[in-house]
């Protein structure tokens, strides 16, 4: 079992199928509106950024010591930076359409979180800090978790 164990394949958001629309580069300024595609991408590039999260943090083995964890963590601060880009992007977007943007409240904080704990991990792998990196996986899966919810049918922002 590894490190995160807990994070993998835990983060799904509904209304995101269909073919992707490219996520635009440019940065989404804070209350913008944004069309209902343009948020759908921003979802998926959210998604795909914590799906690269696990992957990283699944390739650090459960009993690592401080120099793989070291090794791990410019993947780790890559795949944070990913998603703090995902989650600044969802946090300044706002829709007209109310049921995308209910779930946007829902999930922008919920990202950010994710984000955050997934910055600390990666400082902490950094410093070959064991605990502190688990500490802040088990965080990140949390956060992870609340998304799924929040974004599952039937949740508060569907």
């Amino acid at each position: 079992m590894t490190l995160a164990a807990g994070l993998a394949g835990s983060v799904v958001v509904a209304g995101c199928g269909g073919a992707p629309e490219p996520v635009r580069t440019t940065e989404v300024a804070p209350g913008a509106t944004v069309s209902a595609p343009r948020y759908l991408a921003l979802v998926r590039e959210a998604v795909a950024a914590a799906r690269a999260a696990s992957i990283r943090l699944e390739a650090v083995p459960a009993r690592t010591v401080p120099a793989e964890l070291t090794a791990a963590a410019p993947g780790l601060a890559a795949a944070a930076a990913r998603a703090e880009a995902a989650a600044r992007q969802l946090s300044a977007a706002r829709l007209e359409d109310q049921r995308l943007e209910a779930q946007r409240r829902d999930i922008g904080p919920l990202y950010v979180l994710f984000a955050s704990d997934l910055r600390k991990a990666a400082t902490a792998a950094a410093r070959g800090d064991v605990a502190g990196a688990r500490e802040s996986v088990s965080a990140a899966a949390v956060a992870a978790g609340r998304i799924h919810e929040a974004s599952a049918p039937g949740g508060p922002g569907s």
